[in-house]
């Protein structure tokens, strides 16, 4: 496991995640992809993914305690977690699909070791997160969660991003009507366009 060049940890320890759900689990599932947070039914309307899924994401971490330092390196505890998704015109079949395949998640996380990760799993729990609106939508939908030690660069230079140079606004004002109005003084609204130029528009 190297070091040398540290990249965004918890980015590459989803992306190594789903690497092995794709290789060992694959045949599971048509979508397996990184999702950016907890996954609900108000989000079901705002995704596109084909089922059975499985959404990977970072939910968050914290820091381990006061000495737990390696090699230039910080040692966090991340809150990892695998949605799995499953529709179906049969209630009683995608229950037991979703079921089916957390189950599955479980086994191949429970010694799950990706790059930067310095111990197994800790604290793996499995939780149905059925509700009425989920199963209104012919979904059914499991969670499969655990505590991940990872290392974090105690000092790590900001990645590449596009460095903002200038900031322009644009002023318009229109007339509108009110029912009361300050004396001599015309209601205006003001609208504001804002273009930014970075390295990548140059």
């Amino acid at each position: 496991m190297s070091y040398e060049s540290p990249e965004l940890a918890t980015s590459d320890l989803l992306k190594t995640l789903n690497a092995s759900i794709k290789a060992k689990l694959g045949r599971f599932f048509k979508d397996v992809t990184i999702y950016g947070g907890e996954f609900g039914v108000d989000d079901v309307p705002r995704l596109s993914f084909d089922c059975p899924a499985a959404l990977s994401t970072c939910v968050g971490w914290r820091k381990k305690a006061v000495g737990s330092y390696l090699s230039g390196f910080d040692v966090w505890e991340v809150r990892v977690a695998v949605f799995v998704v499953t529709k179906g015109a049969k209630r009683e079949q995608r229950l037991q699909d979703a079921m089916d395949r957390a189950e599955l998640i479980s086994r191949l996380t429970r010694d799950w070791r990706g790059e930067g990760c310095l111990g197994k799993p800790e604290g793996q729990v499995a939780e149905n997160l059925h509700s009425p609106k989920l199963d209104k939508a012919g979904l059914a939908l499991w969670m499969v969660a655990w505590w991940q030690e990872a290392a974090f660069p105690h000092r790590l230079p900001l990645p590449d991003l596009p460095e903002l140079h200038e900031i322009d606004i644009d002023s318009s004002a229109s007339p509108v009507a009110t029912e009361v109005s300050p004396p001599n003084l015309p209601d205006l609204v003001v609208e504001h366009e804002v273009r930014m130029k970075t390295d990548e528009t140059q």
